[in-house]
């Protein structure tokens, strides 16, 4: 009981996570360890077997024969056949998963635990604590305005040093070429883990479901469906065989050198519990399988499509209380209004797309999934006014630099095209 008490203490929600993560390290984990708990309390605490022995049986044999049924399995019979005559066939009908129920459900609760621990070793090689910013993030949310701007402060600080940061080319130590197997040098390094990491949790949904229908002896993929359409139409477990209730077993007893072999009936209370806990797991690992599929590519869409990572940082500009101290003389030239406009498309583009790597924005996500708008909108607005006093000008030279080459280029190619066609006519 204390192990199992360390287990569930052990598993606790995250701070590093997004969308359906915390269904499958967390609900998931505990959900199947609470019902492996249950069954193995059945098992071990209660009586999990009885059966229907001879009168001539003393207790001790009929606890012995108790004993050897539960380990030495049972086989099922429906009520209006004969029991087979011979032992292959009895041995073909055996029910072989009752003994196993609960390591086989720890096992499956440790395996939906993995994937979060692979993330958690790998996610903090990459220079960003974020465990600890969004617990900055909390701090801040909850902190008065003095409080609040230091903490504000660090971790932009902490974004713009990580900004700045890249891994020197020539490091060759095991660690660097794992960084560069998932993209370090371009800020992708934590948005490459995290994908992997939604794939392992997708992988082992599947592989769950997989495994559970193996050993249940199911080769019908469909068969928690059809227990379920049993339970609504009320048809019998006597008439399905899904989950026997009665079940023959077998033994042999040596007495004054005989061997003598006794069928004996026994019931399997057990089953009404296993019958529901693995319908229930059936249904679940579907539900975790295709709702962690929908959040994986709704989260690939909103990360690697410029216009919705525009439409992220753009919702926390647009919230951002700015106090404007400069005049806004209105020109009497349209055209120059127009252009105003265009710095700012080119600004919000640059500081949107190129300042802002995929590590950052899942940092982003993160806190605002921890926190809510408001501090986001702040670590945003900081580094948007950060990023104008800092390198609105050099982007926008560049940009008429640029534009302005564009304008050469094209007026050389009319002068072209003028020349060609003025050639052609002569």
């Amino acid at each position: 009981m204390n192990i199992l008490g360390s287990m569930f203490s052990m598993v606790k929600p995250r701070l590093d996570d997004l969308g359906t993560d915390r269904l499958n390290y967390y609900y998931s984990t505990l959900i199947i360890m609470g019902m492996s708990l249950t069954i193995t309390a059945r098992q071990y605490v209660g009586s999990p077997l009885q059966c229907w022995v001879p009168a001539q049986f003393t207790k001790a044999w009929e606890q012995y024969a108790e004993d050897y049924c539960f380990v030495y399995n049972t086989y099922w019979v429906k009520p209006n056949e004969k029991v087979p005559s011979t032992v292959e066939e009895r041995v073909s009908q055996q029910l072989i998963y009752y003994q196993w129920a609960p390591f086989i459900m720890a096992i499956e609760a440790a395996f939906f635990y993995l994937p979060v621990i692979f993330w958690s070793m790998l996610s903090t090689k990459s220079g960003i604590n974020i465990i600890k910013l969004v617990e900055t993030a909390q701090k801040a949310e909850g902190a008065e305005s003095e409080d609040r701007k230091k903490q504000i402060d660090i971790i932009c600080r902490h974004i713009s040093n990580n900004l700045r940061k890249r891994r020197n080319e020539e490091e060759t130590t095991k660690m660097a070429k794992i960084q560069r197997i998932f993209g370090m040098q371009h800020g992708k390094f934590i948005t490459n883990v995290y994908l992997v990491t939604k794939i392992i949790y997708m992988t082992n949904s599947f592989l769950q479901f997989y495994s559970t229908n193996k050993f249940l002896g199911q080769n019908d993929p469909y068969w928690g469906m059809r227990i379920l359409d049993d339970i609504l139409h009320g048809t019998d477990w006597e008439h399905s065989g899904n989950f026997p209730r009665i079940a023959m077993c077998d033994f042999q007893v040596r007495v004054l050198g005989n061997l003598q072999r006794h069928s004996i009936q026994c019931v399997l209370s057990l089953n009404m519990f296993n019958e529901k806990i693995f319908l229930f797991l059936y249904l679940w690992f579907l539900l975790v399988f295709f709702v962690t599929l929908f959040d994986s590519l709704f989260l690939i869409y909103n990360m690697f499509s410029s216009h919705k990572i525009v439409e992220f940082l753009q919702q926390f500009l647009d919230n951002q209380e700015q106090d404007e101290n400069e005049d806004t003389k209105k020109s009497d030239d349209e055209k120059k209004k127009v252009y105003r406009k265009e710095q700012h498309a080119i600004l919000l583009s640059e500081f949107c797309l190129h300042k802002f790597t995929p590590d950052i924005i899942i940092l982003l996500k993160m806190i605002n999934n921890h926190t809510g708008d408001i501090v986001c909108t702040e670590i945003v607005g900081r580094m948007w006014n950060e990023f104008l006093k800092r390198d609105a000008k050099l982007v926008l030279q560049r940009f008429v630099d640029n534009d302005h080459n564009m304008e050469t280029k094209s007026s050389s190619l009319k002068s072209v095209q003028l020349f060609e066609e003025q050639r052609s006519f002569i």
